[in-house]
């Protein structure tokens, strides 16, 4: 049998006896769900309540989305529930909550389109790696750069939405650019470490995550 063939077959014995159904990736599911929420709210033209903006509904969902990716990381170590499924969900559903959201920003102007172009460009292109990748069995463990990144575009995104008559200051545009360095940082470390893991010769420092 190909290793496609494996693969596939091991995702229908993964949904057959119910292990990808559990808290962790319930909450990856729903950072997902929620981005579509915070769009609205953002582009919304008509307040939805008189006591708070949208613009604050918009920022209270999207830290309870940012939050969950904390939460299903440590109920899935706890509880001995990591699963493939939730390995390869998880990085996915940070770039679709925060590459629509950062869009949106753009298109407010809130955000400059070249910054949001540098993010979108790294995580197309980590996510084919990824893809290669995991065709070899092969992931990798967060690095620094790349949880720094995350938190970069996460405390970038929040402000704006809490804040958008920031947007022009300079201590926001100096945040801005530490998020693109550190977005565009990350990438490359990250190409480097794929050349050397999964493009190079085969080395006991690869390990089947």
């Amino acid at each position: 049998m190909s290793e496609r063939s494996n693969g596939l077959a091991g995702i229908r014995r993964m949904a057959v006896d119910g292990k990808w159904f559990n808290p962790a990736n319930l909450l990856t599911a729903l950072r997902v769900a929620l981005a579509p929420v915070i769009i609205l709210l953002l582009l919304a033209d008509n307040q939805l309540l008189s006591e708070v903006s949208n613009s604050t509904l918009a920022g209270i969902v999207f830290v309870i989305a940012a939050l969950t990716d904390k939460v299903d990381g440590y109920y899935a170590r706890r509880y001995d529930a990591v699963t493939r499924l939730g390995q390869f969900l998880d990085p996915l559903a940070d770039k679709l909550l925060m590459i629509p959201v950062l869009i949106t920003l753009s298109y407010l102007e809130l955000l400059p389109w070249w910054a949001v172009t540098v993010v979108v460009v790294r995580e197309l292109l980590i996510s084919g790696i990824r893809f290669v990748g995991a065709r070899r069995r092969i992931t990798f463990p967060a690095s620094w750069s790349g949880k720094v990144k995350m938190f970069s575009q996460v405390v970038v995104a929040g402000l704006l939405i809490f804040f958008p008559g920031s947007a022009p200051s300079i201590w926001m545009r100096a945040i801005v650019y530490f998020m693109v360095a550190m977005t565009a940082y990350s990438g490359i470390d990250y190409v480097f470490r794929a050349r050397r893991e999964i493009f190079g010769p085969p080395s006991s420092d690869v390990k089947d995550q």
